[in-house]
């Protein structure tokens, strides 16, 4: 495992920064054909991917094995970074869902479309989300507030401290915790984009009759049209977040569900182990998705790759 963990977060740092930055530099700019709405929760997730590939795949997974960062095996660092990687792997999950549901709402209600996907509204949920994330997530600070750290084989521990609260309290908050991260967010993105899946199903057949009738087969639709280049966006985005979740999802639930035992199971601590390197291999492909569903996004990657030449030519002659 050890030489799998060497190779796999080096890599996932390398890839997911650059990438990440670059998708929030051309998306910022506006230029990409997509809605304010919809770019500020594109931008928010890149945000969001880019804090998890520094918090926890850097700052922790990084750390544990080479100890880079040495000041993190002390306490204070030590629980307010657990903290963080909370916040941020939250806001990377729900930023997803809100995207979801902003989809969602822009194509199965129409009625209440113009007054929902507005940049207004988006923003106000982004903060929202932001900020609930970020106080729910408070807890886990007090939890090790007088903690101590250090390593254990080779892993990086913060001890809590021993007045912990009343079990039946931490088992609330745990199951909570939980529910909100990755059972919740997982169903509600799967049950989302089915309910999406079958609106544009019966859509397209009412149009399709319709445009039948009025004896106009070969002529071009352009509400359909223009509704593609989101659609294509939302499902490759939703999709490649539930296939690079679905192991931790399935692990979580068969281990505090199904209550079976992972010391006892080398398949399923493997499986948790490739799990947690996928999930976080979710936070590069977002860029990727864009450069190959968005012909825009394209064309500005490649005038921001041109652009230095052309300084450079310009200068030379």
């Amino acid at each position: 495992m050890v030489d799998y963990r060497e190779l796999c977060y080096p890599l996932i740092t390398v890839i997911g920064i650059p990438v990440n930055i670059i998708a929030i530099s051309i998306l910022c700019r506006g230029k990409c054909g997509l809605s304010k709405c919809v770019t500020h929760y594109l931008v928010a997730m890149a945000v969001a991917d880019l804090s998890v590939v520094v918090i926890e795949v850097l700052l922790y997974h990084i750390n544990e094995t080479f100890r880079v960062f040495p000041a993190l095996q002390y306490a204070p660092f030590c629980f307010v970074h657990y903290a963080l990687c909370n916040v941020s792997l939250d806001c990377s999950i729900w930023l997803m869902v809100g995207f979801t549901f902003d989809r969602f709402v822009a194509i199965c209600c129409t009625n209440f479309k113009s007054k929902y996907c507005t940049s207004k509204i988006a923003m106000t949920v982004l903060v929202t989300l932001c900020l609930a994330f970020t106080l729910e997530n408070i807890p886990f600070y007090f939890l090790y507030l007088e903690s101590s750290a250090g390593y254990v084989h080779g892993q990086l521990m913060c001890w809590g401290k021993q007045t912990l609260p009343s079990s039946e309290m931490f088992e609330v908050f745990y199951w909570f915790d939980r529910l909100l991260n990755p059972l919740l967010p997982f169903f509600l993105i799967v049950f989302l984009n089915a309910m999406t899946v079958k609106r544009i199903v019966i859509t397209s057949r009412v149009r399709r009759a319709l445009r039948s009738r009025s004896n106009s087969e070969n002529q071009r639709d352009p509400e359909m049209e223009s509704r593609r280049q989101s659609i294509i966006l939302l499902f490759t985005l939703s999709g490649s977040f539930l296939l690079c979740w679905m192991t931790n999802t399935l692990v979580f639930i068969l281990t505090q569900c199904l209550y079976m035992d992972m010391a006892t199971s080398i398949r399923l601590y493997q499986a948790q182990y490739v799990g947690t390197v996928v999930q976080l291999v979710s936070c590069c492909t977002n860029t990727f998705i864009y450069g190959v569903t968005q012909r825009n996004f394209r064309d500005q990657f490649k005038s921001a790759v041109i652009y230095p030449v052309i300084l450079v030519k310009g200068f030379l002659k």
